[in-house]
């Protein structure tokens, strides 16, 4: 079902991708999380309706690929003040440093454990990144690919 809707709306070659990248990341993960047999994959059209703020994710994993724009940013524990991240939540005052702030490129596969991973994994701090705008104002969306582990 999920292929059938992606074939009425994109580029042939896109949807070839995307068909391959759902068997490969999702066998990639099956291999990871090998302890979990349900698996949510969702393709996604992301515009000003982000992840914006830094955050942990409550689940298990999360496998992501962008197609478009900009990927993930992510950043180093101890990049992270996990007061402010649990407590207060303002962006400007989560990083010590937001030059070690890192992009995930587009087309990478990107692996994020969650909170609820095994073996005491905090789950990596990320966010989406900064909304982009075409010349005329319009948001440039991202198409992006993502493979969840409850």
């Amino acid at each position: 079902m999920l292929l059938r809707k992606v074939r009425m709306v994109l580029p042939e070659d896109l949807q070839q991708a995307i068909r391959q990248d759902v068997i490969e990341v999702g066998e990639a993960v099956a291999r990871l999380c090998p302890w979990n047999d349900k698996f949510d994959f969702k393709i996604e059209v992301i515009g000003e309706s982000n992840c914006s703020r830094w955050h942990r994710d409550n689940y298990c994993a999360r496998a992501i690929v962008t197609y478009n724009a900009t990927g993930t940013l992510y950043t180093p524990d101890e990049n992270v003040n996990f007061w402010e991240l649990e407590n207060c939540g303002v962006n400007e005052h989560i990083l010590k440093d937001p030059t070690c702030v890192k992009s995930v490129g587009v087309g990478d596969v990107f692996f994020i454990k969650g909170t609820k991973f095994p073996c005491g994994s905090k789950g990596l701090v990320h966010k989406s990144p900064e909304v982009l705008r075409h010349y005329n104002g319009m948001v440039v969306n991202r198409l992006v690919l993502k493979v969840d582990v409850p």
